[in-house]
């Protein structure tokens, strides 16, 4: 797998582009530019656009009317020039020729060395040509946008396989596999075009049990962060999170969601004026969604990554719980809700399946659909399912999150205690539930990440040792989601009885 450069701190090089073009990639990185400039960070905005400069008119940068011509070199700036915005400098390559236009998509680490900035800014434009896959994949995060239609969301699809396919093909370079460079090229020429990652890497594992741990490893650790841009109603917003949903498979969780971005008129306003949106209008609802992106891109989590050595392999057929989106604690009501936001997301029109699955395989996901929620909603199948997925670690979640120590199989010490609508959640009455099902206080710890003192402060209602009561309330959710109760009507229980502790 290709080495992270950057392993625990914040990206170095960010590109954004690929799929549709013309859906908001400059918006986005000028967003992203401007949002790390503020934070004191001096960034390199690169325009490497394959044929015309256009950042520029982001920032009122008038161009001179003897610039050199294309067909002519031109002295080539590795730092770029000022802008509008401090600490934000922008180089534009749009007449480059030579090494330096190749420079400047393939080689950004090169150039963030040159200006001496902190993080660089690569806007690729939309496609799928080598340069911008490559440029794309030299990157320590590959940000993608789209918007609410089905071309520009089959685009990130298309995207996707382009760019698993060159990774795979930059891996076996590395390695020196000429004979798994030639199976690579067999199978691509075979199929007209890149296939999804999960039925490339499988294709590949077929005909060679020495690319096969390549192949599933690079399809593992790929990973495209997407924006949803021009977002109008609830659906369009969600249609990030969905995408990222039913590529879990096909695609190897290579899409993530990142956010969205709400249709604003300051974005054309912004534009016109020839500044930043974020400079121009710094409290519009587009502004605020970018700035939310912005951040989730420097978190740590941006730059774990997607899939530790030895955890590679084929995709083991997802349980009932992974098909709907939950955890193993989830109560009846959620398995309804996420009942119907998986039928929303694979239904015949959905705009999150365009240019994905075939037919026959959202018909397929469906019919798994529809069993899981017949097994989840019925206690006596659910139980006997649950133990038959996960002996040793009932509570395990849909995350994947590991516990310390594998929890033991829950063993029934008694009776429960009857629990009617008149039922008063007390710390007394949840401990004898909890004990009476055989679940023991770590395994609760160990599900819920709460720590063990609190929870032992919740059953022995010590309301000196309990955090303020709002997050008093959120311990107490969790616990009853993890007891499979009401998590409503036990928080409003418990908490009323606290109120009268305390004010008494």
């Amino acid at each position: 797998m290709i080495e992270n450069p950057n392993p625990h701190g914040i990206p170095r090089v960010i590109a954004v582009g690929g799929a549709k073009g013309g859906v908001g990639h400059s918006l986005v990185a000028v967003s992203v530019a401007t949002f790390l400039a503020q934070l004191g960070r001096k960034v390199l905005l690169v325009d490497a656009a394959p044929r015309a400069a256009t950042l520029g008119g982001c920032f009122g940068v008038v161009r001179d009317a003897g610039s050199v011509p294309p067909w002519l070199p031109s002295p080539f700036v590795a730092r770029g020039h000022e802008t509008v915005v401090p600490n934000v400098r922008l180089l534009e390559v749009s007449s480059e020729l030579g090494p330096h236009r190749a420079r400047a998509s393939s080689d950004p680490r090169a150039l963030l060395r040159a200006s001496e900035a902190d993080v660089c800014v690569l806007d690729l434009g939309g496609g799928v040509s080598p340069r911008v896959v490559d440029g794309m994949l030299s990157a320590d995060v590959m940000l993608t946008v789209c918007t609410p239609e089905p071309v520009a969301v089959e685009a990130v699809y298309r995207f996707v396989r382009h760019a698993y396919a060159r990774r795979m093909r930059r891996r076996l370079l590395e390695l020196g596999d000429d004979v798994g460079l030639e199976l690579l090229r067999e199978l691509l020429v075979a199929a007209g075009g890149p296939p999804v990652p999960a039925q490339l890497a499988h294709m590949l594992s077929a005909r060679s049990a020495e690319v096969a741990s390549v192949a599933w490893e690079e399809a593992a650790s790929l990973r495209v962060r997407l924006v949803v841009n021009q977002s109008r109603s609830r659906a369009d917003l969600d249609l990030g999170e969905a995408m990222a949903r039913v590529a879990v498979r096909p695609l190897v969780g290579a899409v993530e969601s990142v956010g969205g971005v709400e249709f604003d008129d300051a974005v054309f306003m912004a534009a016109r004026r020839r500044r930043p949106l974020l400079i121009e209008s710094p409290a519009a609802k587009a502004s605020r969604n970018l700035e939310r992106i912005a951040r989730r891109l420097l978190s740590p989590e941006t730059m774990r990554p997607a899939a530790m050595p030895g955890e590679a392999g084929m995709p083991a057929a997802p349980s009932h719980y992974e098909v709907l989106a939950l955890d193993r604690g989830a109560s009846d009501e959620e398995v309804r809700r996420a009942y119907r936001r998986a039928r929303e997301i694979y239904a015949v029109d959905s705009l999150a399946l365009s240019g994905l699955l075939t037919e026959e395989e959202v018909s397929s996901m469906v019919a798994r659909i529809e069993e899981a929620r017949d097994v989840l909603l019925d206690p006596s199948r659910r139980r006997p399912y649950d133990l038959s997925i996960a002996p040793s670690d009932p509570f395990a979640g849909h995350s994947g999150a590991l516990v310390e120590e594998p929890a033991a199989e829950p063993v029934p010490k008694g009776p429960e205690p009857e629990i009617t609508t008149d039922t008063e959640y007390s710390g007394e009455f949840l401990r004898s539930l909890r004990e009476a099902r055989g679940i023991e206080l770590r395994d609760v710890a160990a599900r819920t990440r709460i720590p063990m003192h609190h929870l032992k402060a919740l059953e022995e209602e010590d309301y000196k040792v309990l955090p303020p009561a709002v997050y008093t309330r959120g311990f107490v959710i969790e616990l009853a989601k993890t007891l499979r109760l009401d998590p409503e009507s036990v928080a409003r229980s418990y908490l009323r009885r606290l109120r009268k502790a305390v004010a008494a």
